[in-house]
């Protein structure tokens, strides 16, 4: 299942066209703590009716790489501590933008489009009208939330440069028990283009492509909550349950994980324009 997720490339935030806009962060003041766990954390942990959506929201959100990635449940626990819920809180801010629930991925997400949801949302369209009581309730946490008053931090900005010249020789390299990324992805998505009649690299109109395709597995500013660094990267040291292509990765350290970290925070390479 978390496989066919990554396939489809639609966790999290809907990626049609490149990388989603970053939720605006916001303080924890301006967002109810208390609220939150009261109404808003019991959404996330319950189980939907055939046909409403595929399983519990934490099924998927604590174990695969999310801009809200969620706390796993101890085992046997029906709900978290209240030092997990602040732990949750901290990442649900990243999906609101606060007094706007229109531009708020937690609220949007699962609403059908219809009545105003966004086009997709792997773990299905929960709420199928705005009178849902928990889309209603998800709302009300959000208008009651100022604005902040802070001056939003940069975006950071994908360099085609640095992934055509530093990335990109990753989806290459050869590893000893597991394939060649583009073994895999030359017909899986993301997609690589295919490399045909004894090509080594892409040409640049090929790596654009890459590059588009790419964009839509990262969350720019964010390594980790980025599926192209945790799908590969080892469960043990933070990384998603499962990769079909195997764990490249044993440690955040590895320099290709490194690489890729410093591709997502927007590191340019010298002289690069984009």
């Amino acid at each position: 299942m978390t496989w066919l997720l990554f396939v489809l490339g639609l966790v999290a935030a809907p990626h049609p066209a490149g990388p989603p806009p970053a939720a605006q962060s916001t303080a924890g003041r301006e967002l109810d703590f208390e609220t939150y766990r009261r109404t808003i954390e019991p959404i996330f942990l319950k189980e939907r009716a055939p046909g409403e959506g595929a399983g519990r929201c934490v099924n998927c959100h604590a174990r695969i790489a999310t801009r809200m990635r969620l706390q796993p449940l101890s085992e046997g626990a029906s709900t978290w501590t209240e030092a997990q819920s602040r732990q949750n809180f901290e990442v649900v801010k990243r999906v609101v933008v606060a007094g706007d629930p229109a531009s708020s991925p937690l609220a949007v997400h699962p609403l059908a489009p219809a009545v105003g949801g966004d086009q997709q949302h792997t773990g299905g369209k929960f709420w199928r009208a705005q009178d849902n009581p928990e889309y209603q309730a998800v709302v009300a946490w959000i208008k009651a939330a100022a604005p902040s008053a802070a001056p939003a931090t940069a975006k950071a900005t994908l360099d085609f440069e640095f992934f055509r010249q530093r990335v990109q020789p990753i989806f290459l390299a050869k590893r000893p028990g597991h394939a060649r990324c583009i073994s895999c992805h030359d017909n899986g998505q993301p997609r690589l283009v295919a490399l045909e009649g004894g090509e080594t690299m892409w040409n640049e109109q090929q790596s654009r492509q890459n590059f588009a395709a790419w964009q839509r597995v990262v969350v720019p500013g964010d390594p980790e909550a980025s599926r192209l660094l945790m799908h590969p990267l080892a469960k043990e040291v933070g990384g998603d349950h499962f990769h079909a292509g195997g764990k490249h990765w044993k440690s955040k350290s590895d320099p290709e994980w490194q690489t890729l970290a410093a591709w997502v925070r927007g590191e340019r390479l010298s002289g690069s324009s984009r």
